[in-house]
């Protein structure tokens, strides 16, 4: 495993590392999701929906997959959250571990700050008590971080305060990297950063330790995080995907995962035939002009069935992880148990679909092990 890749798992074990502990909890699933201003949720809050908004106060963790989550009132907890974009404007007495294409922050947060996604701003009342980890492309850093600032970022602005370090890898291959560090800006250790080019650091600016300029290594420090963010573009799909088949769809979805139960290589023999039988009949009504319509049809709900058949397979096999982890039967019949079962085998099995050589192989499996449950189901109705 090299150093890289080695990094990008550290990550995501900081992110998910609390999915381990699952617990029984509140479950709000709809278009749009909200927590009033005078509501008190006494545990966690798992949640999802087109857009979230907390203005009440939860004692547990938020865990949350949306497109839009703004928290204005108080998460004794961590916050978790897969979104398009975060905004926190309410204290928060645990971690922020959040993947999103925009994060801003303006309260205080008690413990870390974990965070992949393109725009992150700590605004200038933003306070992070330990330490902030940051991927990403931009980075507006007002506010006060008392520990270590780190992470990869394109093109990062600091004008708050830095209790500790910081080190940062300004990478692109664009060449369009910048680091800014503002007269205004305190930092009370180190200042490290990887670049290739020189950055604006004003001499007004008080940096109590070391400032040293680390060259790049010549060659592209970028593909893995290209390939990172192309990983994580899927398995948000297959998250969001996976929550219509678990909430709206839940019946069907719920047959075919109690399908996928029975004999493993019956169902994989029979997803492989269906998979390639498919198409060899929409190949064949496209050489007749009556045929052309029924074939493109034929052909958009193969497409269909193979993304689908994948997510079920993550959903099947996050199903056997949650058992592992959590005995409890009472839990396993609870609903949020099904939602687990989507985020933690959607994660693990699209990370092992994208291992080179052999993640094609397993890709390959999943598909014929979802079809064939599908084709199951499907014939049993019949």
């Amino acid at each position: 495993m090299n150093k890289k890749t080695f990094k990008i798992l550290i990550f995501l074990l900081l992110v998910f590392a609390p999915l381990a502990t699952v617990k029984a909890a509140d479950v709000k699933m709809d278009t749009s999701v909200y927590v009033t201003k005078d509501q008190i949720i006494n545990g966690s809050l798992y949640t999802s929906g087109q857009t979230v908004t907390v203005d009440g106060n939860i004692s547990g963790d938020l865990i949350v997959l949306t497109q839009n989550l703004t928290v204005n009132g108080s998460v004794d907890g961590d916050i978790i959250a897969f979104a398009q974009s975060v905004i926190i404007n309410g204290s928060v007495g645990g971690n922020i571990r959040v993947i999103s294409n925009n994060l801003t922050i303006n309260s205080t947060v008690a413990r870390n700050v974990t965070t992949l996604g393109s725009n992150i701003i700590l605004g200038a009342d933003s306070h992070i008590a330990w330490d902030a980890y940051f991927i990403g492309e931009n980075l507006e850093s007002r506010g006060i971080i008392d520990g270590n600032l780190s992470g990869r970022i394109v093109n990062t602005v600091i004008t708050g305060k830095i209790g500790k370090d910081i080190n940062l890898k300004l990478n692109s291959e664009k060449n369009n990297l910048s680091l800014t560090i503002a007269p205004e800006a305190i930092i009370n250790g180190n200042l490290t950063y990887t670049s290739p080019s020189i950055t604006n650091i004003s001499s007004q600016a008080k940096i109590s330790g070391q400032t040293k300029q680390i060259n790049p290594e010549n060659k592209k420090n970028n593909l893995w995080l290209a390939w990172l963010w192309a990983e994580l573009f899927s398995i948000f799909s297959a998250l969001v995907v996976g929550l219509v088949l678990i909430f709206i769809g839940k019946d069907i979805s719920t047959k075919i995962l109690t399908q996928l139960n029975k004999s493993p290589l019956k169902l994989i023999l029979s997803g492989l035939i269906l998979m390639f039988v498919l198409p060899i009949i929409s190949l064949i009504l496209m050489f007749t002009f009556i045929g052309i319509p029924l074939a493109l049809i034929i052909g958009g709900i193969w497409l269909i069935f193979i993304y689908l058949a994948k997510i079920l397979t993550a959903i099947f096999i996050g199903q056997i992880i949650i058992k592992t982890l959590n005995k409890n039967s009472e839990f396993l019949k609870h609903e949020v148990a099904l939602f687990w079962s989507l985020i933690i085998g959607v994660i693990i099995t699209f990370l092992l679909f994208s291992i080179p050589f052999i993640g094609w192989i397993l890709s390959l499996v999943a598909i014929w092990f979802g079809l064939g449950g599908i084709y199951t189901y499907v014939k049993n109705k019949s």
